[in-house]
């Protein structure tokens, strides 16, 4: 779910530099959870990411607020430190505060104006991005924003004592990528941002086994591990492996070599749909138990094909990340009686990804699925 973040960040920064002739520098602040430390781990296997400092605002740890080389909780007159999560937050509550103060000092309402566009999070569409690069672009043209960012010293940090965009760290703050941004960067070097690094590959422990060129990667996400409560409402069940095989066989001939990466589901249900995938004359692989990122790794490198369900981010990215090597992705929905929002299927603006990655939707009993 953060490569959708980190979308958005790459469509900014293409439009930046290659618009603007701006040359952005991506700070990362983390949410205050052990899965965002998980996910900084992996997201560093990725070559674009390999040396961002996902600690720079970490919940963690404190920061060193009295000059002191210590790793004490507290400070000299015994107050606990902030944290540096928390002094990342008051980087940008201290970045609007000074805007404010020269807005009213200066009459100048535009001032805040501008102040409003470095909120990244309201900026949805290419458009919208633009419209905000262009007051970013404005405000580091304007010397007295600048001369009152060095004054107060309320730049990001002294290598850039400028104005910053941003967002707020909040959930529903969050700045993602839409469908359609996905769709307008994506031949601008989407796949290479988010390739994996050779290095890291075969010695970071980051991939084990890849598909073979010519497997059919069958991908389980087994949402009901998660959320066993709320699967069915939320439409996160999966075709049971009858009806998964069906799909397969109304596609893909007796014979093909099919590779089954299953999570965390459990042992019963893995056997399940080996059972099935070979009762319709497939040649199964199951992948086993494996790290989450080993088994997103194996996603991405599938060539032949790559089946999932829609629902699944982990298979969505990784038909992405798969650029032009991947030949087929099906991104399959499915709508039974108790899901609460259907769901429906959707083509690609892009003519590349319409024509490799498809979105077919099934009507199916509950019955059908878990």
């Amino acid at each position: 779910n953060h490569l959708s973040s980190f979308a958005y960040y790459f469509a900014v920064q293409t439009i930046a530099s290659t618009e603007f002739n701006l040359n952005l520098t991506l700070h990362v602040r983390k949410q205050k959870s052990k899965k965002a430390n998980s996910a900084a781990r992996n997201v560093q296997c990725l070559k674009s990411f390999r040396y961002l400092d996902f600690n720079e605002c970490d919940w963690d740890h404190p920061t060193d607020n009295n000059n002191s080389s210590d790793n004490n909780s507290s400070n000299i007159n015994g107050e606990p430190k902030l944290l540096l999560g928390e002094l990342c937050m008051m980087k940008i509550s201290n970045q609007s505060e000074a805007l404010f103060d020269l807005m009213r000092s200066s009459n100048n309402h535009t001032i805040m104006e501008l102040g409003r566009s470095l909120r990244m999070s309201e900026r949805k569409t290419s458009n919208d991005i633009r419209s905000s690069l262009r007051d970013y672009a404005a405000m580091l043209r304007d010397d007295s924003i600048l001369r009152m960012y060095r004054t107060r010293n309320v730049g990001w940090n002294s290598d850039e004592p400028h104005p910053f965009l941003y967002n707020l760290h909040t959930y529903s703050d969050r700045i993602v990528a839409s469908d359609a941004l996905v769709d307008e960067f994506y031949g601008r070097g989407l796949p290479e941002y988010f390739a994996f690094d050779v290095d890291a590959k075969t010695n970071g422990g980051c991939c084990a086994a890849l598909p073979a060129d010519d497997e059919q990667v069958f991908h389980h996400r087994s949402f009901v591990t998660d959320l066993p409560a709320r699967v069915m409402k939320w439409g996160g069940a999966e075709l049971k492996p009858r009806r998964s095989a069906e799909m397969l066989s109304s596609v893909l001939p007796p014979g093909t070599r099919i590779a089954l990466v299953a999570g965390r589901s459990n042992r019963e249900r893995i056997a399940s749909y080996v059972h099935a995938f070979r009762n319709h004359s497939f040649r199964v692989r199951e992948m086993g138990q494996q790290s989450a990122i080993r088994d997103f790794c194996f996603l991405a490198h599938a060539r032949a094909g790559l089946w999932g369900t829609v629902q699944s981010s982990y298979a969505g990215w990784a038909s992405l990340i798969g650029g032009n090597s991947l030949r087929n992705a099906t991104l399959y929905g499915v709508n039974y009686p108790s899901r609460e929002v259907n769901v429906t299927s959707r083509v690609s603006s892009n003519e590349d990804l319409a024509g490799r990655i498809h979105y077919p939707v099934f009507d199916v009993a509950d019955d059908d699925v878990w």
